[in-house]
């Protein structure tokens, strides 16, 4: 349902429509998708009315209620796919299936990846496939809502742009296999989709909410945005540029963790589990444990603060026989303040040691900050909130800065709405790499330098050489702009039975001083492609060794890009753009 502002939004929209029509501006639709763990979200805007954006509240399945975030669940079917909330209680289903897309970091402890991939496997399927056929519904009803918002004849004649999101934790394979599934949905039909991580898309959207109340450019001052979800919590430090137009970098890399809301679910069940013991827990119905749960999120989880008012709460579950040692009476378990608290503590304190790790770095920079913006669907949590504001307060709060710790309005949906006011504006100028970025390559062989296990003779140069070396471009914490690029330059040699398709390596490494040759620590990013049959025989030299084999040599540079969250490549020659350079992050 709309409200009256939002009835009143969509006619200012409609007004607009009209103006562009006759004046022929190229204004767009901007989706944004917040693809989470637990919950997913879609909101969208118009660049001829970029203050108005609109979150969609109604969802298939639904029944008429109102949520500004749909289950991040798919159910395979035979009379087709089912999804979000079409998917009912016990039915079976596929969910949590986002954190498949980074095998390498440690699940939650009540995620089994073994689970999913068997259900992967009962459906013939592989976590891409999942992906992709989830965005795809979201796209659908996304277009579906446009549609009878604006009218097909608009939306079918309207560019339209879609601002995915992803954790900043995630490894660029990770990000690269999330793009990869969107281009295949229906997303991809009217432009390239573009990436942006998490807590950036927040920043944004809480950035320009405080506008011009709480901003100001210093010299020193800095913002920490605590992006806290339900699978994951994403911190990121910003200064401002200047604020007309809003314009800020990025003060320290980010960090991240898998430690958001949905551990605490995780937590409680395991109580339950202790209170009642084992075997009463196992023999319990689903719909009991699926009551308890609910009641759970909806009447402690999501309201809990830590005050005298109330010492108790009775959490549902039906059918469980009163029992006074257990504290189970008409159906309710009683639990303590100080039991929820217990809960509550192993996350808080790993969110806290996260702030207080990104405050440390930005003191390290001689820099204070100013304020921690708390988002997301767990930092909208009042107890997280309260305690963060009583561990800061007295350290971080200054007499013209006594609120230290600020929670905006709509925190769960600032992520979405972030995205899309980046498919409007850019207002992230520069970020810090969180990898050293670097290419293996070869070089003479130096038996003072080099180890013997990469010495290897070159025959058509005829000299020795040493392979796996590591030429690093890109230091950790390197403040990177959108509008520059790195250059990688290389130099190749061929003779005439060898293929003008290159295939060089990307590397990156996390370690504060990383190798100069390939060890545990380097990561594949991906595997570079590099097509040069387009680059004309003019620009290659020439050369001949001992035994009259004649080759060519070339220089050229790969050119990388380092956006939100995505990488992008191309090859020059003498600084013209040549060939194709794709990237293989499959390896």
């Amino acid at each position: 349902m709309n409200s009256p502002k939002s009835d009143t939004s969509l006619r200012n929209i409609a007004e607009k429509i009209k103006d562009v029509s006759i004046s022929g501006e190229a204004n767009r639709i901007v989706v944004g998708v917040d693809f989470g763990t637990t919950y997913s979200g879609v909101a969208w805007g118009y660049t001829g009315s970029p203050s108005e954006i609109h979150v969609i509240q109604s969802w298939p399945g639904g029944m008429n209620l109102t949520s500004p975030k749909v289950p991040s669940k798919i159910a395979y079917e035979k009379d087709g796919i089912k999804w979000g909330f079409q998917v009912k209680p016990f039915q079976n289903c596929i969910e949590c299936f986002k954190l498949c897309l980074d095998p390498n970091l440690r699940p939650p402890d009540f995620v089994s990846l073994p689970n999913i991939y068997a259900q992967l496997r009962q459906h013939d399927k592989v976590v891409q496939d999942v992906v992709r056929d989830y965005l795809q519904m979201l796209y659908d009803h996304t277009i579906t809502t446009l549609t009878r918002a604006l009218g097909s004849t608009f939306v079918d004649n309207t560019r339209i742009e879609f601002i995915l999101t992803c954790p900043a934790v995630w490894s660029d394979r990770s990000k690269n296999a999330t793009l990869q599934a969107a281009e295949g949905t229906g997303m991809a039909k009217s432009c390239k989709i573009r990436l942006i991580s998490e807590p950036e898309a927040a920043a944004i959207y809480t950035l320009k909410t405080m506008q011009p109340k709480n901003l100001q450019v210093t010299d020193d001052s800095c913002f920490v945005v605590c992006d806290a979800g339900g699978g994951t919590v994403d911190l990121i430090s910003y200064e401002i540029l200047q604020t007309d137009p809003l314009q800020v970098k990025e003060s320290v890399t980010g960090t991240g963790e898998l430690c958001g809301s949905a551990f605490l679910n995780r937590r409680f069940e395991s109580f339950v589990k202790e209170r009642l013991g084992s075997a009463a827990y196992y023999a319990m119905k689903e719909k009991t444990k699926i009551a308890a749960l609910k009641s759970w999120e909806e009447y402690v989880k999501r309201v809990f603060v830590d005050g005298e008012d109330q010492d108790v709460f009775p959490i549902q579950f039906p059918g469980l026989p009163d029992d006074e040692a257990r504290g189970i009476d008409c159906g309710f378990m009683t639990v303590t303040r100080e039991e929820v608290q217990a809960i509550f503590e192993p996350v808080i304190q790993e969110v806290v040691r996260l702030v207080d790790g990104q405050i440390t770095a930005v003191q390290s920079k001689g820099r204070q900050v100013k304020s921690i913006l708390l988002v997301g669907g767990f930092g909208s949590s009042e107890y997280l909130f309260m305690r963060l504001k009583n561990k800061y307060a007295d350290v971080l709060s200054t007499k013209d800065n006594p609120d230290v710790v600020l929670q905006p309005v709509d925190s769960w949906t600032a992520v979405v709405r972030g995205a899309v006011i980046r498919g409007m504006e850019t207002i992230v100028q520069t970020r810090k790499s969180r990898y050293h970025y670097g290419v293996k390559y070869w070089e003479y062989f130096d038996e003072n330098i080099h180890s013997e296990e990469h010495k290897y003779w070159d025959t058509t140069r005829e000299k020795w050489l040493a392979e796996n070396q590591i030429k690093w471009y890109i230091a950790k914490g390197t403040e990177m702009s959108e509008d520059e690029s790195i250059s990688f330059p290389f130099y190749i040699t061929f003779e005439d039975h060898h293929s003008r398709v290159l295939v060089d390596e990307l590397v990156c490494c996390q370690e504060t001083f990383p190798p100069k040759s390939i060890d545990s620590t380097v990561t594949t990013v991906c595997k570079l492609r590099s097509d040069l049959t387009t680059v004309p025989k003019s620009l290659y030299t020439k050369g001949r060794n001992s035994k009259d084999v004649e080759y060519e040599g070339l220089h050229f540079t790969m050119e990388m890009s380092v956006l939100s969250a995505a990488l992008l490549f191309e090859l020059r020659v003498d600084g013209v753009r040549y060939g194709e350079v794709t990237a293989d992050f499959a390896t």
